[in-house]
C-alpha cells in the first residue's frame, strides 16, 4: 500500500470521525430537548395531580394549559381557587413527584392575589438528594391577578443531565474509541511513510555507494596490471579517478555524520565579517570543472556597492556549492544567472538555472532530510537528499531566509536573504 492510498484512507476516516463526531452532538442536543420536554410534562402532570387529589379548584372542567404558565424553564406557576395547607401541599406535591419520578428538588411558595404576597415558603428534598437544605436560587416573586402554587427546580439541568448519563458515557466512550481508532490509523500512515523514506534512503545510499566501489575496485585491477609503472599518463589517470571517487565517498559520509549532529545540536556557526561575492566566485571556479563538461555558462552580477555582512564563512560556502552544484546537474546546458544586492536591509543572493524545474506540491517538501523530488528513475541523479537539508539549517542558523520560486520546464530561482548586520 501506498502513501497516497494511505493519505486518501486517512482523509477519509478523519471525514467519517468528524461526521460521527458531529452526528453524535446533534443527537445529544435532541435526547437533551427531549429530557427537557419529558420534565415539564412530567411538572404537568404533578401539578394536575395536586389539583385533582386537594380539589383547589372552583371548575375541575377548566383545561389544565390555561391553568399553567412557565415564566421560565425553572418556574411554575399552577392557579389555584382555594389556598392549600401547607402541610398537605407538601405530602401530596412529594407523593405526586415520586409517582412521575421526578427525583429532584423543588421550591415551593403559594401566593395570594387578595394580600398580593407569598404567604409560605418550603423547600422539597428528594430521598436521593445530595444538596444542602434550601439550595440555589431564591423564588423569584410574580405577581398576578389569581392565586397560584409556585414551582421552582433551582437544579433541573443537573437532574436532566443525571438522566442522560448513560447516553453521555456511551458517547465519550464512542468517541475515545474513533479517537483510538483514527490514532491507529495515523500510527499506521507514519509508519508506512517512515518505512517508505527507509527504504528510498536504504535504495540511494547502496546506488550511491556501489559505483564509486566498482570504481575504485576497476582502478585498482588497473594499477595493479604488470607494466602500468611504464605507462605514468594511464597511472595518472586511474589515480586521479580513485582519489575522486574516495573524495565522493568521504563527502557522504561526512554528510551522514552531520545529520546525526544536527538532529542532536542546532548547527554552531562563528560569524565573521566577509563579502558574499567572494565565496560566490570561489564556488563557481570550485565547479569550473563541472559546468565546462556540461558546455555551460554562469552569469555573475554581483552588489555593485560591495556590501560586507558577519556570516559563518564555511558554512555560508556549503550553502552556495549545494545550490549551484544543483542548477548545473538538473540542467541539460546549464545558463545560470546569480545576482546579488542589498534589499530592506537584507544581503540577497538570487540563483537562476534553466533547469528541468520542480512541481509546486514538491517545493515545500524540498528541505526535508533525505527528500529526493521523485522523477522517472529514482537513481538518474546521485545524491542522498541532504544537501538542501543542510542549506536550510545553515540559513536558520543565520537568521535567514531562502525562497525558491519554480517553474517544470523553465527553470528555479534560489533566493537567499541574510540579514546585514
Amino acid at each position: 500500500m501506498r502513501s497516497s492510498t494511505l493519505t486518501r484512507i486517512v482523509f477519509f476516516f478523519t471525514i467519517l470521525i468528524s461526521l460521527i463526531i458531529v452526528i453524535q452532538l446533534f443527537w445529544l442536543n435532541k435526547l437533551y430537548s427531549y429530557e427537557q420536554k419529558q420534565f415539564t410534562t412530567n411538572v404537568v402532570k404533578v401539578a394536575r395531580g395536586i389539583l385533582e387529589d386537594m380539589e383547589l379548584l372552583a371548575n375541575p372542567e377548566i383545561q389544565l394549559q390555561k391553568l399553567i404558565t412557565n415564566p421560565d424553564p425553572n418556574n411554575f406557576l399552577i392557579q389555584v381557587d382555594t389556598i392549600p395547607q401547607r402541610d398537605s401541599l407538601l405530602y401530596y406535591l412529594n407523593a405526586e413527584m415520586e409517582d412521575f419520578d421526578l427525583f429532584t428538588d423543588c421550591k415551593l411558595g403559594v401566593y395570594n392575589n387578595t394580600k398580593a404576597r407569598y404567604l409560605y415558603e418550603a423547600y422539597v428534598l428528594t430521598a436521593a438528594s445530595s444538596n444542602p437544605l434550601n439550595s440555589g436560587k431564591p423564588l423569584n416573586y410574580y405577581k398576578r391577578n389569581y392565586s397560584f402554587i409556585h414551582l421552582f427546580f433551582p437544579h433541573r439541568s443537573e437532574y436532566v443531565l443525571h438522566e442522560m448519563t448513560f447516553w453521555i458515557i456511551a458517547s465519550i466512550l464512542l468517541l475515545l474509541m474513533l479517537v483510538a481508532l483514527g490514532a491507529s490509523v495515523f500510527y499506521l500512515y507514519r509508519q508506512k511513510f517512515l518505512n517508505e523514506m527507509q527504504n528510498d534512503f536504504i535504495r540511494n545510499i547502496t546506488h550511491e555507494f556501489q559505483t564509486p566501489l566498482t570504481t575504485l575496485k576497476l582502478g585498482l585491477d588497473m594499477i595493479s596490471r604488470p607494466g602500468i609503472l611504464q605507462k605514468p599518463e594511464k597511472l595518472e589517470k586511474y589515480t586521479a579517478l580513485m582519489q575522486s571517487q574516495t573524495d565522493y565517498l568521504h563527502r557522504h559520509i561526512e554528510n551522514l555524520v552531520k545529520v546525526i549532529k544536527t538532529d542532536a545540536i542546532p548547527v554552531a556557526i562563528q560569524k565573521e565579517t566577509l563579502n558574499p561575492d567572494d565565496l560566490i566566485k570561489n564556488a563557481v571556479e570550485q565547479l569550473q570543472f563541472q559546468i565546462e563538461e556540461k558546455e555551460g555558462i554562469i552569469e555573475l552580477h554581483p552588489d555593485k556597492k560591495a556590501t560586507f555582512i558577519k556570516a559563518d564563512k564555511n558554512s555560508l560556502y556549503i550553502v552556495l556549492l549545494n545550490i549551484i552544484s544543483n542548477a548545473i546537474k538538473y540542467s541539460t546546458h546549464p545558463h545560470i544567472i546569480i545576482t546579488t544586492n542589498t534589499h530592506h536591509k537584507r544581503f540577497l543572493i538570487s540563483i537562476k538555472d534553466n533547469g528541468i524545474g520542480i512541481d509546486k506540491k514538491f517545493v515545500n517538501k524540498l528541505f526535508g532530510k533525505f527528500y529526493r523530488v521523485p522523477a522517472g528513475d529514482l537513481h538518474n541523479t546521485k545524491g542522498l537528499g541532504l544537501g538542501l537539508y543542510f542549506v536550510h539549517k545553515i540559513i536558520e542558523a543565520h537568521k535567514g531566509k531562502i525562497i525558491i520560486n519554480s517553474t517544470v520546464g523553465i527553470g528555479t530561482e534560489f533566493k537567499i536573504l541574510l540579514p546585514v548586520d
